[in-house]
Parts: structure tokens; sequence; C-alpha cells
């Protein structure tokens, strides 16, 4: 705080005047002028301190101040953009990507229980009742930079491990559709059942008309496939060979094509068409022993249908049509074919068809793609949880196969029934009854026979 000038100035004089009586108690004349004049020094001095002291506060009064520069601002933590998520869990098992979505890696996994037992039958031995791991699946599939994807998996069933899907893709558009060319080991693109995973056909083995009408080397072959995707269609084209083998021989050489239309398709449903035809050359050495194929339950080894054996076999062909639809909750198809096998000595006729249906009671939409036209896993409405209780399908079949053209070959039906729990996405618990009938001419079991299957299987696939 400034002291007033004016105090200022008397407590000088008083300093001033105390210092010189202090001295003498009767100042002289000379004492009196010196002191006159230090008290004058002093209240110039003082003067000119209060001038300078009230010159800035006049300059500011007169004129604008001066800017001030304000302070700098502190600098703040710029928040960076939060880098993309490397690990996507939305379909159940974690998605691996790097930052830049370019590369990317999901496994794969499917495990698959069984309780199977049949009894009616009039061979004591067909009459099992038992449990089976029907498979573990594992494997893996991602994409790489470029437009590459690929797809390796293994199948570990009846105390044998198997490679299934093995392949390597490439993807681009050609005339505004999907083109992919995969080069390796892939199922077959063969109907709706025949292309589709064995985790997604809603029955819990495929039909005789999928093992009926198909090449010899079996669902997949070592090739190079192609398939070209619209809107509701599809088209598709494979050149292959056997399926993985150790080898020892020639393989024979497979030409398959499968195409599909979807049209009248409305927002509740659509009809579906579709037909498929391959060509086989086999090699000299090829042998086409008997056939076994599934019935009802692939844990009974011993209810099989035999094909019969063909000796010198040549090559065969194939064709298959289907035609089917969705409406609501409900769906229905029926596909059937026929497999002539050519011989030295004559040719072979080999026929089959499955009609099937279904109907979600819970009000899903009936997973059957119009553009690629197989099945798929359901979009379960309300999985179970705190308020739902997923979904519940009905589901139906007759299929026939007929191999009595040969003198050695059987034939075979079955009536199933069954209901699928799906209690999300991934889960299912299927309950299914197959009343059957079969005629086999070779084997251990000849004879006409029939007898009733009931299996429960728990599954649960990503």
């Amino acid at each position: 705080m400034i002291l007033p000038r004016s105090l200022a100035a008397g407590v000088g004089l008083a300093a001033l005047a105390t210092s010189a009586f202090a001295q003498s108690s009767t100042p002289s004349a000379e004492e009196i002028a010196t002191l006159r004049a230090q008290v004058q020094a002093l209240s110039a001095r003082l003067e000119q301190l209060e001038a300078q002291s009230h010159a800035p506060v006049a300059t500011a009064a007169a004129g604008t101040p001066a800017p001030v520069a304000a302070p700098a601002p502190r600098p703040t933590a710029i928040a960076a953009a939060p880098a993309p998520s490397t690990v996507d869990w939305s379909t159940g098992l974690p998605e691996l990507r790097s930052p830049d979505g370019a590369f990317t890696f999901k496994p794969r996994m499917r495990v698959t229980t069984d309780l199977s037992t049949t009894f009616g039958s009039d061979f004591d031995n067909r009459n099992l009742t038992g449990t089976e791991l029907r498979g573990i699946r594992i494997g893996g599939q991602g994409k790489i930079p470029g437009g590459f994807s690929y797809w390796v998996e293994a199948d570990f069933a009846d105390n044998a491990t198997n490679v299934n899907n093995a392949f390597l893709s490439y993807s681009t558009k050609l005339a505004g559709r999907d083109l992919e060319v995969s080069v390796g080991q892939r199922l077959n693109d063969r109907g709706v059942e025949g292309g589709t995973a064995e985790d997604q056909v809603p029955f819990l083995e495929r039909s005789l008309m999928v093992s009926t009408v198909g090449p010899e080397r079996g669902a997949y072959g070592v090739g190079v496939s192609s398939k070209l995707t619209g809107s509701v269609w599809h088209a598709s084209l494979s050149v292959t060979g056997d399926a993985i083998s150790d080898g020892t021989n020639n393989d024979s050489v497979t030409l398959m094509g499968r195409t599909h239309w979807s049209p009248l398709k409305t927002e509740d449903g659509f009809l579906h068409l579709g037909g498929w035809a391959f060509v086989e050359d086999l090699t000299p050495s090829a042998t086409i022993s008997s056939r076994s194929l599934i019935v009802s339950s692939r844990y009974n080894d011993n209810l099989r249908l035999s094909g019969g054996a063909y000796a010198n076999p040549k090559g065969s062909k194939g064709l298959g049509l289907e035609l089917g639809g969705v409406r609501g909750p409900g769906w229905l198809m029926a596909e059937g074919g026929k497999r002539v096998v050519e011989t030295a000595a004559r040719d072979f006729d080999q026929d089959a068809y499955a009609i099937s249906a279904g109907f979600f009671i819970t009000g899903e939409t009936p997973p059957l793609s119009s553009r690629t036209g197989t099945w798929a896993r359901p979009k379960v409405l309300n999985p179970l949880g705190t308020d739902g209780y997923g979904a519940v399908e009905i589901v139906g079949r007759y299929d026939n196969a007929d191999y009595s053209d040969n003198p050695t070959g059987g034939e075979g039906d079955t009536w199933l029934l069954g209901v699928n729990w799906y209690p999300t996405n991934n889960t299912r618990v299927s309950a299914h009854w197959t009343a059957w009938s079969v005629e086999n001419r070779t084997g251990a079991f000849i004879g006409d026979d029939s007898g009733n299957t009931a299996t429960i299987r728990v599954q649960a696939g990503f």
C-alpha cells in the first residue's frame, strides 16, 4: 500500500528536524539554512516521484490502454480416434481382424452328440441302442488382402479323421454379380440338401436321394470350383479329381454344374427352381463296391441300404431337379434324380427322390437362401434367456432309393417326423422318429425288413 505524498513529506521533515535538534538545543542560523535546503530537496524529490506514479494512470485515462496479451491457454490433450475393434464376437466365436480390416481369422467349431435306438427289426442285431459322438469339426477361415479368403477344417467322426473343406478362394465382381473361384477341396454344390453343411440341414442325416445321385468320389473333390451369384439366383461349375487321397492311383475326373432361380419373390416368401448334373470319368483301376447308405442313424452300422457292386466301371453321369419354396414360417422342397453307372457290360440306373417340409411354430423365417439355394442356420427371434425360449420347428420327410436295376442292388424308403428346438442361433436340440423299410440283396442282412429308429441330437456349431 502507498502512503499519501503529504504524509510522507511530513514524516521526512520531522525526521530531519529531530536529527538537527538532537545535536543542539539552540540551532545556529547556518544549521537552520542547511536544514531548510534539505527539506526543499526532499520535497522536490517527493514531487518528482509523485508525478511518475501518476503518469501511467493519466496515460490510461487519456487514451486506449495498450492491449495486454492474454495468457496462453493450457495445452489440452486431443482425443485420438478410437482404433477399429480387432475382435468381433457377434457370431459366438472371436473373429480377429487387423486394424485396417484387411486380414481376418475366425475359428470354426462343431460338436454333435446323438442318442439313438432302433427297434422292430426282424434282425435282432439291428435293434441297437447307444450313444455316439456324431462328429467334432474344428477349423478356421479368414480373408487376405486382394479379394482372397481361405477355409480349412477337419472332422473327427467314426473313429477316423478326415479333411473336409480346405480351399483358397478369390472373390470379385462380374457384370455386377458376385464371382467366386476356389482351388482346393470343398463340398459339392449338388442340390439343396447336398450343397448344405451337415449341421445346417433341417434333418439329422441327408436324404437317400443325396447319397444315391452323386459321383463315386463322394461329396468332396480336389480341384477348381466357380460360383456366380445374383440377387435371386446362382450358377456353379467345378472340375475336380478325387477327394484327398494317398497318391497311389490316378484320380477320376468329375465335371459338375448347378443352377437355381428363385422367381416370384415377395416379402412373404419365394419359389425355388433348380437343377444340377455331373459327368464322371473313372480310371481303369477304379472299382465301384456296394454303397452302404445311411437309412436313419449313423450310429447303427447294421441298418444300411446296399447299392450293389459294379464290375469294370467306366464312368457315371447324374441329373437332379429341385422344386420348392418358402411361405411365411413354412417351407416345402422336392428333390429327385437319376444316376447312370456305365460299365463294360451295360449301364445301370439308380433312382432316388425326397419330399420334405417344415414349419416354425414360433414364427421364424425358414433359413433357405434365395441367393445360394442352400440352407443356413435360422435366426432365432427370441433366444433362450430371461424373456425367450428359442425357436421350434416341425419337420417331415419321405425319401426313396432304388438300385434294383442291378441284380445285387437294394431298395429302401423312410418316413420321418421330427422336432427341432433352437435355443439360440448356434445351438440345436432335435428329436426325430423314422419308420424305415429296407430290402437288401447282398450283405449280412438280406431280404425285406422294416422297423423304427428314434434319435435325439444335441449340437452346437459356430
